[in-house]
């Protein structure tokens, strides 16, 4: 093809430099766009010509400043949309994330820390079943340099939907410029330390890892995780093995221990954690009658007593009932009568000995003082009113404590009914599994428990997985808003189907294409600021298949989770 190409070309007037400042006209009806005009392709075609019709004006105006001045107006805008660039340049700082970067803060697989002698073979066996050979002398530092001593292995399995989501880990498999999603049998992750440094594996020193799957298939091929490239690497296939453990029927205990291993016990386990934190929560939130009133007593005619008035505010207690006098107790040995004759120039009321029962008198004359334990009573006139103000408030607050005594009974109840559905579950999964197994002891001497085996000669994660195209069946764009219709701004969204074990991650909002089986179940998960929202499996029945743009209007997930187990309950995975 033909080109015409110009090396002598005229210097460009002032004039059309400014004429071609105004970008007005290519962006005028980007607001009426069904599709975000970042996707659109004249919008790449546009800016390639603005960044350079940019750029040539300043080499222009910077080639001319000697020869003559070239006024520009600064009233004159290059018109992108405030949102729509800030838009672009939040999808530039998500694509420019590392490879691993787990979506909710603070939730994550932990790391499970083996330690072992560098200088002898050590076999560790995980408590999912997988199994971990380390040979003597693998390991070396930075350096290439052999070390000994004690190594910290750090060691994580991911095998559900759940697990690839809070561990930040892609599950998006580049072939060839074409995308696959992983569905997969297993993935693990395997680190190692020495004091505080990580280590790496020695030249012609591997690590046998036997990873337990629920998965039997040969379709899978053995990846690792690139994280400089932001891709997989595949190794080729893994071994399906079993692990040849001879089960004796008569074990039961160890059949019980198999089925307490596995992750739908576990979550049994879980909830009866959080019904327990519920049942706690309920208690501390029901009102705790209390009763503080002192029986009132009548005063005896054979001892001194004292009007005094007290402040209600100081003693509240004092105030509840009219008409208190002050007792003067047998303790005082230095009170005669010949004090109610002296006119005191002060008389002080000060809490005694007995919190709410006695109280201390300072009576002051000139420079003498004295001190005596009195009690608070009442006359007969004032008694009957006060003990029947007394019984009336204690038996409201009887009614208070019989009421929550009740409710207490009542969460307690709902509590045990809830702790025996779930025991009674537990059971049914042990009398199922138990069950099972004596059909298989009919056909099998051995229970086979299944292994995905391969070798490893240096440290990262590594996954055993089967690269699949995305669902399909329904196929749409979309565009994810929170409850009230504002645009979530988010980069990547998951879409679990529950009938393939994998993540399947679409990237910026709105979705140019997006699509899902729906024979499945589904569920959709995207993140924005660090809160969680999701589609539920209902609302994807509402979703059409006619190719247009839908909204999807997702759920903000108010919970604060601080395990995957958590988030595998909330969502029942």
């Amino acid at each position: 093809m033909k080109r015409k190409v110009n090396l002598n070309r005229t210097e460009i007037s002032s004039q059309e430099i400014e004429k071609h400042k105004d970008f007005n006209s290519v962006l005028k009806n980007q607001a009426t766009l069904t599709k975000p005009f970042f996707k659109k392709n004249w919008f790449f075609s546009t800016v390639s010509i603005a960044s350079v019709a940019i750029v040539s004006l300043l080499i222009l105006v910077n080639n001319n400043s000697s020869k003559k001045n070239v006024s520009i107006n600064e009233n004159k805008t290059f018109l992108i949309k405030k949102d729509s660039l800030e838009l672009l340049a939040f999808y530039q700082k998500e694509e420019a994330k590392s490879c691993i970067h787990p979506p909710l803060d603070g939730v994550n697989i932990p790391y499970t820390i083996f330690k072992v002698n560098s200088e002898s073979e050590s076999i560790i066996n995980v408590f999912s079943g997988s199994k971990l050979t380390v040979p003597e002398n693998a390991f070396i530092n930075k350096n290439g340099d052999r070390i000994n001593g004690e190594i910290e292995l750090h060691y994580r399995e991911f095998h559900d939907a759940v697990d690839f989501f809070v561990s930040g880990i892609p599950m998006t498999y580049d072939s060839a410029g074409v995308k696959y999603q992983f569905e997969s049998a297993g993935m693990m992750e395997i680190l190692a330390y020495q004091n505080g440094e990580q280590v790496c594996i020695a030249k012609n020193k591997s690590i046998n890892v036997e990873l337990a799957s629920s998965y039997s298939g040969k379709e899978y091929n053995l990846y690792k995780l690139d994280t400089l490239n932001h891709n997989w690497a595949c190794l080729g296939k893994d071994k399906v093995l079993n692990n040849g453990k001879i089960i004796d029927k008569n074990e039961s205990n160890l059949e019980v221990s198999v089925i307490q291993q596995s992750p739908q016990y576990k979550t049994l386990e879980t909830k009866k954690i959080l019904i327990n934190q519920e049942k706690e929560t309920q208690i501390e939130k029901l009102i705790k009658p209390v009763f503080d009133l002192k029986k009132p007593l009548l005063s005896n005619k054979e001892k001194y007593t004292f009007p005094i008035e007290v402040d209600p505010k100081e003693y509240p207690e004092l105030a509840v009932f009219k008409g208190v006098l002050f007792e003067v107790g047998d303790e005082n040995k230095n009170f005669t009568k010949a004090m109610y004759n002296i006119t005191w120039d002060d008389a002080i009321i000060k809490a005694g000995t007995k919190k709410g029962e006695n109280y201390l008198l300072t009576l002051k004359k000139a420079s003498k003082k004295y001190d005596f334990i009195v009690y608070p009573v009442y006359d007969k006139k004032n008694y009957d009113p006060a003990m029947k103000q007394y019984n009336d408030k204690f038996y409201e607050y009887n009614i208070a404590l019989e009421k929550r005594k009740a409710d207490e009974k009542r969460i307690d109840d709902e509590y045990q009914a809830k702790l025996n559905t779930l025991k009674n579950q537990q059971l049914e999964m042990e009398r199922k599994w138990k069950m099972e197994a004596e059909k298989q002891y009919s056909g099998l001497s051995t229970e086979q428990k299944v292994v995905r085996a391969f070798v490893i000669n240096s440290f990262g994660v590594y996954n055993s997985d089967c690269p699949k195209n995305y669902p399909k069946g329904v196929i749409c764009s979309a565009n994810l808003t929170a409850e009230k219709s504002a645009k979530l701004q988010c980069y990547e969204i998951y879409l679990v189907d529950r009938s393939r074990n994998g993540l399947f991650t679409f990237y910026k909002n709105p979705i140019a294409k997006f699509s899902f089986n729906p024979k499945s179940t589904n569920l959709l998960w995207t993140v924005e600021n660090g809160v969680l929202y999701w589609l539920n499996s209902a609302q994807f029945n509402s979703i059409s298949s006619n190719g247009g743009m839908v909204n999807l209007k997702m759920k903000k997930v108010e919970q604060k989770f601080k395990t995957a187990d958590e988030i595998k309950l909330f969502f029942n995975i």
